[in-house]
This record gives C-alpha cells, sequence and structure tokens, in this order.
C-alpha cells in the first residue's frame, strides 16, 4: 500500500513538473516573453514546478525507494526541450553568445572592442542590437568563444541553436554526475537533485546559460581525474591527461570553475598540473597579447581581456546577500572618509580575504582527502564561499554548486540497501537544504524585470532570497556543533561503513 502511494506522489510530481513548464510554454507563445507584465505568472508556475521537485525528491530519494526511477531522467530531458520553443527574456545573454560567435567567424576577438564602438559597425547583424551592457566587451574566456564561434559557423545565428548547445552540455553533465556519485558510492538516483532542478531546467533551456557548459566540461574532467585508477608507475592514459584539461577549458569558459583546482591539486601529478596551467594559461596570454589586459581602471572602455570583468565587479550588484549588507554596513559608517576608496573597498578586501582563507583551508585539507567521495564534498566549499561573497547572484550562477550538491547527500545504508555505501545519517540532508532552498528562492529576482525601463530591486526580495539560507546554514552548523555530526564526518572521513550481508542478518 506505502509502495503504490510512494508511486503516486511521483507520478503527481512529475505531473506538476510537466503542467508547469506547458504554462511557461503557453505564457511565451501568447506574450512573447515571460518577463514584464507576465513575470509574475512566471514566477507561480515556477513555484508549482518547486512543489513537484520536492515530491519528487521526497520519495525517490528515501532510502526505502526500490523502484524505477530513470524515467525521470527522460522526463527531465522532455522538460528542457519543451522549453526551446521559448524565447529567452528571463535573461538576454543569449544574444552576447551569437555575437562574440559572429565576432570569432570574421576573425575578429570579442575582446576587441565594445559592442557600441564604431569598430563593430563593419560587422553589425540584427544580433548587435539585442546585446546587452553594449559599453563593455566580451565577459567571457577563449574557450566560450571558440564554443560560440564553432556553434555560428555551423548553425543557424538564433537563440535556439544556444539553447540546444546548453541542453547539450547539460546531458554530459548529468551523465557526469551519475558516473561520479557511483566512484563516491552514493546512489546514482541523487542525481535527480540537480536534473529536476526547475532552476537549472530553465535557465539551460530558456535562458542558455553558459553555465551549462562550465557544469559539462567540469564533472567531464572531475570524472577523468578521480575515475581511471592508474597503478604505480603505469603510463598515464588519455583520459587521465584529458582531466586537467577539460577542467581548465571549463574555467576559459567564465573562471568560476578555478575554484575546484584547490582539490584536484592532490589529484593531479605534476604533468597533469602542467597539462592544466599550460592549457588555461597559453590562451589568456595569447589573447592579452592581442588585445590588453583590460585593467586600467582610469580608461573608461571595456575592452581588453579582463576589462568587462573588472567594469561588472566595480560597478556592478544584484541580488547579492552578505555582500549588500555589509557593503551597506561599511557605508554607514563612514569609513568612505577616512581614506577609503568607497565602502566598496573595504567590503572587498573583507570578502577577498575570506576566500583566501576558504581557498587556503581547502587546499590544505584536501591533501588527506584520499576517497572520492571527500573530494567532491571538498570542491563544494569554495564555490559555495562565491555565493555567498560574490556582488551579483544572478539565478544561473547557481548551476554549478547544484551540480555538486547530490555529492553533499548522504549515502545509504541499512539492510536490504541496492547501492552500497557508506553509512551516514539522514541529518546530511541539511547540509544541501539551503542550497536546495535557495534556488527556490532566487527565482523572486526575476520581479527585477517587471519593468523593462527601469530594472530595481526590491529590499523584500533580498530577505526572502537569503534569510532561509542562512537560518539553514545556522541549523546545520548547530547541529554540528551538539555533535550529531563533525566536520570529519561531513567530508566522509569518519562515515561509518555499511554493515556487511552477515551483520545485516
Amino acid at each position: 500500500m506505502a509502495d503504490r502511494a510512494g508511486r503516486a506522489a511521483v507520478g503527481a510530481g512529475a505531473g506538476l513538473l510537466v503542467i508547469a513548464v506547458a504554462a511557461l510554454v503557453v505564457i511565451d507563445t501568447d506574450a512573447g516573453t515571460l518577463r514584464a507584465a507576465q513575470v509574475t505568472r512566471t514566477i507561480g508556475w515556477l513555484a508549482v514546478a518547486f512543489i513537484g521537485y520536492v515530491v519528487v525528491l521526497a520519495v525517490t530519494q528515501r532510502e526505502t525507494w526500490r523502484h524505477p526511477w530513470r524515467w525521470l531522467l527522460v522526463l527531465g530531458l522532455g522538460l528542457r526541450l519543451a522549453l526551446v520553443v521559448t524565447t529567452p527574456t528571463l535573461s538576454d545573454d543569449v544574444y552576447r553568445y551569437l555575437w562574440e560567435g559572429h565576432l570569432v567567424t570574421e576573425g575578429v576577438s570579442p575582446n576587441a572592442f565594445t559592442i557600441d564602438d564604431p569598430a563593430a559597425e563593419r560587422y553589425d547583424t540584427p544580433i548587435r542590437a539585442l546585446v546587452n551592457n553594449p559599453t563593455l566587451a566580451s565577459p567571457y574566456l577563449p574557450a566560450a568563444h571558440a564554443i560560440f564561434g564553432a556553434a555560428v559557423a555551423v548553425f543557424p545565428s538564433h537563440p535556439a541553436t544556444m539553447q540546444f548547445l546548453m541542453i547539450g552540455f547539460d546531458v554530459l553533465g548529468c551523465a557526469m554526475i551519475m558516473r561520479l556519485l557511483a566512484l563516491a558510492r552514493l546512489p546514482t538516483r541523487r542525481v535527480l537533485l540537480y536534473w529536476l532542478n526547475p532552476l537549472v531546467i530553465v535557465e539551460v533551456a530558456h535562458g542558455a546559460h553558459i553555465d551549462a557548459i562550465i557544469v559539462g566540461l567540469a564533472t567531464a574532467g572531475i570524472v577523468c581525474t578521480l575515475g581511471p585508477r592508474r597503478s604505480a608507475g603505469s603510463k598515464q592514459t588519455a583520459a587521465h591527461l584529458a582531466g586537467p584539461v577539460l577542467v581548465a577549458l571549463a574555467t576559459l569558459t567564465r573562471p568560476l570553475a578555478i575554484f575546484l583546482a584547490p582539490v584536484l591539486w592532490w589529484k593531479w601529478d605534476w604533468r597533469q598540473r602542467f597539462l592544466w596551467a599550460a592549457t588555461g594559461g597559453v590562451p589568456v596570454a595569447w589573447a592579452v597579447a592581442a588585445n590588453g589586459l583590460g585593467l586600467d581602471e582610469s580608461g573608461e572602455s571595456g575592452a581588453g581581456v579582463f576589462g568587462s570583468m573588472r567594469a561588472y565587479t566595480d560597478t556592478f550588484r544584484f541580488n547579492s546577500g552578505l555582500y549588500h549588507w555589509l557593503e551597506t554596513w561599511v557605508g554607514s559608517q563612514g569609513l568612505d572618509d577616512r581614506g577609503w576608496n568607497e565602502p566598496m573597498a573595504l567590503t572587498r578586501l573583507v570578502f577577498g580575504v575570506s576566500t583566501v582563507a576558504v581557498l587556503a583551508w581547502v587546499f590544505v585539507t584536501a591533501r588527506r582527502a584520499d576517497d572520492s567521495r571527500a573530494a567532491l564534498r571538498l570542491m563544494t566549499v569554495p564555490v559555495m564561499a562565491y555565493v555567498l561573497f560574490t556582488p551579483v547572484v544572478h539565478p544561473w550562477y547557481l548551476l554549478l554548486l547544484l551540480a555538486l550538491v547530490p555529492f553533499l547527500a548522504p549515502g545509504l545504508s541499512g539492510p536490504g540497501s541496492s547501492e552500497s555505501g557508506q553509512r551516514e545519517s539522514a541529518g546530511r540532508w541539511l547540509v544541501a537544504a539551503p542550497w536546495l532552498v535557495l534556488s527556490a528562492t532566487v527565482v523572486l529576482s526575476y520581479l527585477t524585470y517587471r519593468d523593462p525601463a527601469a530594472f530595481a530591486e526590491l529590499v523584500w526580495v533580498r530577505r526572502v532570497v537569503w534569510l532561509p539560507t542562512f537560518a539553514l546554514l545556522a541549523v546545520a552548523g548547530s547541529w554540528d556543533m551538539a555533535g550529531s555530526w563533525d566536520m570529519a564526518g561531513w567530508w566522509g572521513r569518519r562515515s561509518r561503513r555499511a554493515p556487511s550481508t552477515q551483520e545485516q542478518a
């Protein structure tokens, strides 16, 4: 009876996901957009999707679940493909991808000049007028440019091209996450935490965001690093060498994947470390030689390899939690009148030092992370710090973290377990919960787009997005302090082993 009720609940949850995505398609078909006057309806249907998502997870992630679940992978793919018929409107980054791909096919570096530079008129296309932030050149790095150029050279210069491309990388990421879950001796069905997450589905298939490339390449690089077993003295295989190359390429789209390096460094030998550094460094050096660094703050141009990144860091603020509140507090103390170049300088210093401290701790700790599960869990820490400390948090910035969240969930244990793993407390879900909740609340930031002529953040939205996340982080920390679990157990070094067949008997 309980099994029948569980299967019915999974079907109902899957049905809610289908209904919600179908509603988004209908809204886009009727109104031509998911934002402006439609943004409230969009958020409402995303709430329905998250309810379905939670129902599916609540049943399928139970230790007692023994029924087929892989059909949910097909469902996730179907939901993504359905959204390809929508035009990206919750973000217009896709038009920058297409414009930069066009420049690459013309033999021009997207870092060479800004969108509104007169030099760009020579390469003008209708896409150019749709690109956001025209005073800036490309904020992306050489691997992203190569992928954009290849896509535009082969396929039509249309948003659907990038939507299909990002779905392809997301499928790769899903397959790699499943492989990594197996390596970490965790249930492979934990992949549903990522694959069915409505935020991931919308940002990949509707928004066509570059973060799907980061997830696909980075997880493939991690698989190549952790997966192949090599005995002492044996030669390295192509897979061993591909690992650092793929991670470097992920970093060369947008530098977020650099946060994986403190852990992976200890999994690579000196040849792999050299490959990682060369793959990442040579293309950047080449681009800098051709276009400059772009770090001259006295200049007004956003051109150069890092010009747009500097401009984004200097001037853009959106939906951040800790960063916003600290910067606001510093400003209220008058510290900008004591030699600081605005409150931003001190806030940057605080979070810069904090980030370096987190990376140093992870680097030192990772040396002792002998098994895959511990290594994968450590990789989440710098990415968590990035999400907490960055001044800009667009919903799609969470994709890499959400791809790592399945490794935070507990392994299975007890009699009748069909998947091998170490015994871990169900309380470990508290570690994953803050980020899953954040993925649901962050969609409220779309309310910024209610008036396309005057984007404005709402104070209450920031609070609803971040305060539940901080509260859940505090709960997880309190549980740790109470002794229910410890930091070593978090990374998997003190997890109790699963009972053997005799012990179960």
